[in-house]
C-alpha cells in the first residue's frame, strides 16, 4: 500500500506516467536497512512483495535496479534479483526496449513455424523456456515442455527445476531433477539449483530428500564456493527463522559431516532457531555445544541479551561462569558491559566497567564501537565513550574517531561540535585522522574549522598506484603472483609499495616457486624501505627456495638474517637446510647451523636428534663410517641419561643410508644400535633399524633383529608412531601389515588396526576395508569411534552400505576426545 501511494499519489507524482524516483528510493532504503541475515530469512516474503509490484504494473528506474542488485548480492540472493529485475525490465519497456512477452510470443511462433517445416526445435525450445522462467510464468513453461518433451535439453530441464524452487513447487521440482538428473547419472545440476532444491524441500518438511540431495552434492563432486557456503547459511537461516530445531541440526549437520562447508558462521543457526522460539536454556545449550564441538562461540551477545531483557539471572549467571571458565574472567565482563549498553541498562554497564583491575581490551572495544556505527545507535555510543573515559589504558581518541565517523553518517555537525569540545576537556591529543574527520564534518555542513587541518598524507590518498597496490594484494592472494608482478614491475618509478605489500608479494613469488622475481622484488624493497627486512614467513620460504635450487650459502645467509632480528624461522625452513648441508658433506657449515641454532632449537620445533643425525651423514658421505660412529654414540648413551639432551633416534640416518643404497653404512650403524641395546638397555636405535628394516620389506632381517634384541619392542611409541605415520600416506598399508605379523602380541589391536584401516582407506581398497571389519569383530576387537566413523563415510563414499551404527558426532569431536584419552593415559 505505501509503495502504491507513492507511485499514483499526484504528491509524489512529478512527471507521468509515474513516480519511478520515488518507488526506486523507497525500495532501496527498505533493504538497505535490513541486515543480510533478515534479508536472507525474508527472502520469500521479499519475492512476492517484488511480484505484487509487479502485477500492479509499478516500475522504477534502472539505475535504481542496480543499486537494489548491489544489495542484494551484498546479502547473497541471487534468486531475488532475477524477480526485482522484472520490474526494472517493465521500466526499459517503456523506453522502447521490447518486452520479454513479445520476446516470448515470437519465439511460440516461430517454434511452430520450425515445427511444422520440420527443422529442429532444440535452440528455440530453449530460449522459449529460458524467457518464460525470465517472465516467472510457471504454468506456462511446465506447458511448453510437456507438448515439446522429446526435444527438451539437459539446461531446459535445470532452468525449469529453479523455476519450480522459486515457486515452491516441490513436487514437480523432484520429477524432473529424478527424471533428468538422478542420483545415480553421472550428470550433475550447477551448484545454485542443488541449493534451491534442498531449501525448498527443507521448507516443505522433506528432511531426507533435502539430505539425500546434499550427499549426492558430495558425491558428484558439485563445487562449493563462497557463494556456495552464504546459500547454505540463508536455508540454515530461513529455517531457523521458522523455529524448525530438527530442520536446523540436521541439516547442519550433514553438510558439516560430509565437509561441504566448514565455515565457522554456518553454526550460527544452531542458537538462532533457539532463540526464534525464545528457548534461552536450549539457546545456551547450543552455544556450548558449539564452542564443544567446534571452538567457535557464537550469538553471545544476542544471548546476554535476551537474558537481560528478560530477567534470567541464573542463565545470566551460567553463562558468565562459561565464558570466565573458557577465556578468562575480563572477557566475560566485556560480554556483560556491552549487553547492559546494548539494551539501555547503562547504571549496570558503569559497575562492570569500573571492576577493579579491568584494563582496556582494544579488539572488543572497537568491535563494539563499529558495531554501533552500523547500526546507527548514537545514544549507546556516547555511553560507551562516556563510561570508558577512566578504564586504564583506553584508547580515548580512538573512541572519539567512532563517534565523529557517525556523527559523519548522520551529517550533524553539531554533535561534532560537542564531540571536539569533550576531547579538549579530557586533554586528548587527536591523530591527523580523527582531525581530518572532524574537519571534513564541519566544511561539508559550512562550518568554520577550529584547528589546523593536516594535510593529508600520500598513502591516504586514493590515488592510481593505491588501486595498483591492491591489485597487487589480491592477486597474491589468488595465488596468481606472476601477474601480481607485471604490474609491481610497470609501477617501478611511480610509488613504492607498503612494507607488508612487498612481504606478500615476494611470498607469494616464492610459493609459485619465482625465486629470481622474488629476489628482484626484495632488492627493490631494500633500495625504497630503509632497514627493510622480510617477515618470517616470507623469509622461511626464501630458504625453502633457495634450498630447492642449491643456494645453500644464500639459504644460511638468510637464516642467519631472520636470527639476528629475533625472529624465529620457520620449522620446515630448517629442517630442509640441514638435511641439504649434510647431504653435500659438509661438516663445516653443519657446525656453522648447529651454533647458530643452539639456543632457539626448542623454540623452532627442531629435535637435536635431527642435526646429530644430519652430521653422522655428513661423515657418512666423506666415507668416514668410524668418525660418524664416534661422533653418534657418545650423543646416544647420553641422551638415554640426561632428558635435556636428548639424542635418541637415528631414524633419519638410517633411512637416508638405506634409500642411497649405502649398505656398508647400514651395517656399521645398525652394529652400534645392537651394541647400544646389549651393553647400555638403550633400545630406541635398535627400534629404529627394525622399523627401516620393516619399512623397505626386509622382513627376515627385521625377525632376525627382533630374535637377538627382543626388548625392542618395549619401544611403544616409536611402534605407534611409526604406524601413525604409514597410515598418514598411501600405499603404505604393506608396512603396518608386517608390523603386525611380527610382533601382533606386542601391539594394541584397535591402534593397529585404526591405522590399518586407515591404510586401507588413502588406498581405496574397498575389499581389504570389509575384510578387515569383518576381522575385528571376529575376534571381538572394539574400535575407536573415530575409526568408525572413518570408516561410515568411506563406505557411503564408495556407494557401500554401512553395517553398523554411525557414531552421531563431527570428526572433530572424535579426534579431540581421542586425543585427550591418550593425554589421559600418559
Amino acid at each position: 500500500q505505501i509503495t502504491e501511494l507513492l507511485y499514483k499519489d499526484e504528491r509524489y507524482c512529478l512527471t507521468p506516467p509515474g513516480p519511478t524516483e520515488a518507488v526506486g528510493y523507497f525500495l532501496y532504503h527498505l533493504i538497505d536497512s535490513m541486515s543480510d541475515s533478515e534479508v536472507q530469512a525474508k527472502e520469500e516474503r521479499l519475492r512476492q512483495y517484488f511480484h505484487q509490484l509487479k502485477k500492479m504494473n509499478i516500475v522504477i528506474p534502472t539505475t535504481h535496479y542496480s543499486g537494489i542488485c548491489r544489495l542484494l548480492d551484498s546479502s547473497q540472493v541471487p534468486e531475488l534479483i532475477k524477480v526485482c529485475g522484472s520490474i526494472a525490465i517493465t521500466s526499459m519497456l517503456k523506453n522502447g526496449v521490447s518486452s520479454a512477452k513479445s520476446d516470448v510470443t515470437a519465439l511460440e511462433k516461430k517454434l511452430e513455424k520450425q515445427k511444422a517445416e520440420n527443422q529442429p526445435l532444440t535452440d528455440v525450445l530453449k530460449q522459449l523456456i529460458h524467457a518464460l522462467c525470465e517472465e516467472e510464468n510457471m504454468q506456462k513453461a511446465l506447458e511448453v515442455k510437456a507438448k515439446y518433451e522429446p526435444d527438451m535439453v539437459v539446461g531446459g530441464y535445470a532452468a525449469l527445476i529453479n523455476l519450480c524452487c522459486r515457486h515452491d513447487n516441490v513436487e514437480e521440482a523432484m520429477n524432473l531433477k529424478e527424471k533428468v538428473f538422478p542420483k545415480n547419472s553421472p550428470v550433475a545440476l550447477d551448484t545454485g539449483k542443488y541449493v534451491a532444491l534442498v531449501e525448498v524441500l527443507g521448507k516443505h518438511g522433506r528432511l531426507e530428500d533435502a539430505i539425500n540431495i546434499l550427499t549426492e552434492m558430495k558425491e558428484k563432486d558439485v563445487p562449493i564456493s563462497s557463494r556456495t557456503v552464504a546459500s547454505f547459511l540463508r536455508l540454515l537461516n530461513a529455517a531457523a527463522m521458522r523455529g524448525e530445531v530438527e530442520t536446523v541440526n540436521r541439516l547442519h549437520d550433514t553438510i558439516v559431516n560430509l565437509g561441504l562447508a566448514e565455515a565457522a558462521v554456518l553454526h550460527s543457526p544452531l542458537i538462532t532457531v533457539h532463540l526464534e522460539k525464545d528457548d534461552m536454556p536450549a539457546a545456551l545449550e547450543a552455544l556450548i555445544n558449539c564452542h564443544k564441538k567446534y571452538g567457535k562461540v557464537l550469538q553471545l551477545h544476542n544471548i546476554y541479551c535476551r537474558l537481560i531483557e528478560k530477567g534470567d539471572a541464573d542463565l545470566l549467571q551460567k553463562v558468565s561462569d562459561f565464558i570466565s571458565r573458557e577465556y578468562g574472567d575480563m572477557m566475560a565482563l566485556y560480554d556483560l558491559f556491552f549487553a547492559f549498553l546494548q539494551t539501555g541498562k547503562y547504571k549496570e554497564a558503569r559497575r562492570v566497567i569500573e571492576t577493579p583491575g579491568l584494563r582496556a581490551h582494544s579488539g572488543r572495544l572497537q568491535w563494539f564501537a563499529k558495531k554501533c556505527v552500523s547500526s546507527n545507535q548514537m545514544e549507546t555510543l556516547e555511553y560507551l565513550v562516556e563510561l570508558t573515559q577512566n578504564l586504564f589504558e583506553c584508547d580515548r581518541d580512538e573512541m572519539y574517531y567512532h563517534l565523529l565517523q557517525l556523527c559523519e553518517n548522520n551529517d550533524d555537525w553539531r554533535k561534532a561540535e560537542a564531540v571536539w569540545t569533550k576531547i579538549q576537556e579530557e586533554s586528548i591529543v587527536p591523530r591527523e585522522k580523527t582531525l581530518t574527520l572532524l574537519a571534513g564534518i564541519f566544511e561539508k555542513n559550512g562550518q568554520v574549522v577550529p584547528f589546523e587541518v593536516p594535510k593529508i598524507r600520500h598513502e591516504d590518498t586514493r590515488s592510481a598506484s593505491h588501486v595498483e597496490e591492491r591489485k597487487i594484494r589480491m592477486l597474491c592472494k589468488k595465488n596468481n603472483a606472476k601477474e601480481a608482478y607485471n604490474i609491481f614491475l610497470k609501477m617501478q618509478g611511480q610509488n613504492e609499495l607498503h612494507h607488508r605489500s612487498y612481504d606478500i608479494l615476494i611470498k607469494a613469488l616464492l610459493t609459485e616457486n619465482c625465486l629470481e622475481e622474488a629476489i628482484k622484488v626484495k632488492h627493490i624493497a631494500e633500495t625504497h624501505i630503509k632497514g627493510f627486512t622480510l617477515n618470517s614467513a616470507a623469509s622461511s620460504l626464501l630458504i625453502i627456495s633457495q634450498v630447492r635450487r642449491d643456494y645453500l650459502k644464500d639459504a644460511m645467509a638468510v637464516l642467519k638474517g631472520i636470527l639476528d632480528s629475533g625472529f624465529l624461522p620457520a620449522r620446515s625452513a630448517v629442517i630442509a637446510l640441514i638435511q641439504a648441508v649434510a647431504e653435500k658433506g659438509d661438516l663445516k657449515n653443519l657446525q656453522t647451523l648447529e651454533n647458530m641454532l643452539e639456543d632457539v632449537t626448542k623454540s623452532v620445533g627442531v629435535s637435536a636428534s635431527l642435526i646429530a643425525n644430519a652430521i653422522a651423514l655428513a661423515y657418512t658421505k666423506n666415507n668416514d663410517l668410524d668418525a660418524a660412529v664416534e661422533y653418534l654414540e657418545p650423543l646416544l648413551i647420553s641422551g638415554a641419561q640426561n632428558p635435556d639432551q636428548a639424542v635418541r633416534t637415528i631414524s633419519y640416518l638410517l633411512r637416508k643410508v638405506s634409500e642411497e643404497g649405502l649398505e656398508p653404512a647400514l651395517e656399521k650403524f645398525g652394529a652400534m644400535a645392537e651394541r647400544l641395546a646389549s651393553q647400555f638397555g638403550i633400545y630406541r636405535p635398535v627400534t629404529d633399524l627394525f622399523l627401516q628394516y620393516v619399512s623397505t620389506d626386509r622382513v627376515d632381517d627385521a625377525r632376525s633383529l627382533l630374535q637377538r634384541c627382543g626388548a625392542l619392542v618395549e619401544e611403544k611409541r616409536a611402534l605407534v608412531r611409526f604406524m601413525a605415520r604409514s597410515a598418514s600416506r598411501p600405499g603404505q598399508a604393506k608396512k603396518i601389515e608386517t608390523l603386525l605379523e611380527l610382533i601382533p602380541e606386542h601391539l594394541k589391536m584397535e591402534n593397529a588396526y585404526h591405522y590399518l584401516m586407515r591404510s586401507y582407506e588413502l588406498d581405496e581398497d574397498v575389499a581389504s576395508v570389509k575384510a578387515l571389519y569383518e576381522k575385528t569383530k571376529a575376534k571381538n576387537i572394539q574400535l575407536h569411534e573415530l575409526s568408525l566413523k572413518s570408516l561410515a563415510a568411506f563406505l557411503k563414499k564408495v556407494g557401500e552400505p554401512v553395517p553398523f551404527t554411525e557414531p552421531p558426532e563431527t570428526f572433530k569431536f572424535y579426534v579431540e576426545k581421542l586425543r585427550n584419552r591418550r593425554l589421559e593415559a600418559s
